[in-house]
């Protein structure tokens, strides 16, 4: 009888072990940070008021779904999150955070989180791994691949990374920004994560 009930409790010790392992696993790994000095430590840039927050990407599918996830994230920091108006109008060829401070200023956005998306890598089910250069959205730009060959039928598995930026729409400069790269799994995960990891970095750099 208790033998079993330590075989049990062995048993439940290595599923919560699996759990976790596999919780930390999804999380996003930083590449990068940087912070404005005149920022400050606790600066609360986005609990101040409302915040205007974009993702960065060529795809209107993949762009919605990251927004939604970015707009879940800063408002579960604490922040108050609003999207552009409707047919607001953005030019390809130059720089996107600069374009979004007179919207974000319309709406009395005090700051502009932008999240852009670059497919890192991908991987065919085959092993072969194809590198990718970033899409910016924003400022034009385009997909180099760095390496390919014929894959046949494979399914392509991509690797996401994101690049978030914050700026102070008062007086247009950017203030923070940090690079993360996503664990392998579905699109929607990664997405999520990235999003997550982004308002994470932001409070630990006492934005929220």
């Amino acid at each position: 009888m208790r033998s079993n009930f330590s075989k049990t409790l062995k048993t439940s010790a290595l599923v919560c072990a699996a759990v976790l392992l596999a919780a930390c696993s999804n999380a996003p790994v930083r590449q990068a940070q940087w912070v404005a000095p005149e920022l400050g430590a606790q600066s609360r840039l986005l609990q101040s008021g409302p915040v205007l927050v974009v993702c960065d990407f060529y795809d209107a599918a993949v762009r919605q779904i990251c927004q939604d996830d970015l707009v879940r994230a800063v408002r579960a920091k604490g922040g108050n999150p609003v999207t552009l108006p409707a047919g607001t109008a953005l030019l390809g060829d130059r720089e996107l955070d600069a374009q979004l401070v007179a919207p974000a200023k319309a709406i009395g956005a005090g700051a502009v989180v932008v999240l852009a998306l670059n497919p890192a890598t991908s991987q065919a089910n085959s092993g072969l791994s194809v590198g990718l250069g970033g899409f910016n959205f924003g400022g034009g730009g385009g997909v180099g691949v760095g390496f390919s060959a014929p894959i046949g039928g494979d399914r392509l598995l991509t690797t996401w990374a994101g690049n978030g930026r914050v700026t102070d729409a008062r007086t247009g400069r950017l203030v923070w920004t940090t690079s993360l790269s996503a664990a392998p799994g579905a699109l929607e995960g990664q997405l999520q994560s990235l999003a997550d990891g982004v308002a994470t970095a932001a409070q630990e750099s006492g934005l929220f």
